[in-house]
Formats: C-alpha cells, sequence, structure tokens
C-alpha cells in the first residue's frame, strides 16, 4: 500500500515535470495542487532531485501552500529527507539534491548553510558536501532582479508572502537570517569548510 502510494506520487511529479514544456509559474502548477496536496512535501522535493534546481524551484516558488506554514523543524525534516546528497563534485552543478539549501538562501534569505551545520544528525562528510556544494554555487544563492521580478504573485508566490514567512521563521530563533554580501557569504563558507577537511 505504502509502495503504491509512492509510485502514485512518483508518477504524478513525472507528468507535472514531462508537460511542463516551458510553462511554467503558479498557472501550470496549480492545475495539479489537489492531487499534490495528500503528499508529503519533504518526499516530493526528494524525488524530484533528478530534475534540475531550477525546475524544482519554480515548483516550489508555484505551489506554496504546500509549505508556507512550514516551521524551522518541518525544514530540518526535509533537509533530513533529502539526505545523503550527491557528492558535489559527482553531479552537474544544477542538479537539484540542494534544492532546500539553495530555496532557503536565495528566496527566504535565510542561512540555511548554518542551520544544516547545526544539526547533529548529519554526519562530517554531509556538512562538507553542502559547504562544498554552496562555495561551488555561492554567486547563485543570490537573487538578481529578473527573480525579483518573477516574484509578482502571478507568475510566483508575491516577495511580501516570502518576506512573512521568512520573519514568522526567524522570529522562532532556529534560523538565523543571510545578512551576508556574495564575498562574505564565500569567506563563510570557506571558513566552514576548514573545520571539516
Amino acid at each position: 500500500m505504502m509502495e503504491d502510494k509512492q509510485q502514485e506520487m512518483l508518477d504524478l511529479l513525472d507528468e507535472i515535470y514531462w508537460n511542463e514544456g516551458y510553462s511554467y509559474g503558479i498557472d501550470y502548477f496549480s492545475q495539479f495542487l489537489h492531487k499534490m496536496e495528500k503528499y508529503d512535501f519533504a518526499k516530493m522535493l526528494a524525488c524530484q532531485t533528478k530534475f534540475s534546481v531550477e525546475y524544482v524551484l519554480s515548483f516550489i516558488l508555484s505551489t506554496p501552500s504546500l509549505w508556507i506554514n512550514l516551521s524551522d523543524t518541518d525544514w530540518i525534516r526535509i533537509m533530513s529527507v533529502l539526505n545523503p546528497r550527491p557528492k558535489p563534485f559527482s553531479i552537474e552543478i544544477f542538479d537539484a539534491g540542494y534544492v532546500d539549501i539553495h530555496f532557503l538562501c536565495k528566496y527566504m534569505r535565510l542561512n540555511a548553510i548554518e542551520l544544516f551545520l547545526q544539526q547533529d544528525q548529519f554526519s562530517n562528510e554531509d556538512k562538507k558536501m553542502v559547504l562544498q556544494y554552496s562555495s561551488t554555487v555561492a554567486i547563485s544563492l543570490f537573487m538578481n532582479e529578473f527573480d525579483l521580478e518573477n516574484l509578482d504573485g502571478n507568475y510566483y508566490l508575491h516577495q511580501d508572502e516570502l518576506e512573512k514567512v521568512r520573519l514568522s521563521l526567524i522570529s522562532n530563533g532556529e534560523i538565523k537570517p543571510l545578512n551576508y554580501t556574495e564575498d562574505e557569504l564565500s569567506e563563510y563558507i570557506k571558513k566552514e569548510l576548514k573545520v571539516y577537511e
């Protein structure tokens, strides 16, 4: 029974991906929302790591009702479900094996790297890999004007909604804001990497 549900979810996510073509955004993903609501969000992310990080970020930004009420504990659980992750140098840089880190850093402006490092359930090797990956993609963990334009409430959810969720997560005290420039983030990652090398 459990395996049937897992297979149903995989089939649905594959169908969404392969029918998507070039039409991203809320309009496209919303037609599948009622079907997706019965599945665990963390597992849905884990099943989509074979797709590109851009696609999975679009999925997240277009389906806020699936995750908007998640707590910091829920995000830590998502990190666990996505672990173990692919080795950063054996995957394409834009594979989605680290999409949670990517999303929380880039769009939520939260220090997902530090949050991951603070969790005892992850091994030093896990932590090293997250740092290596983050180091490789550091520049793309920041939004540009194009990213901001898409957060208009039509294409993707509105940036004001993201900000509300961000502030709510920060208020719990577990996740800290990501208050770095690109250069400062690179320095922070380098410094942390020395701990695990």
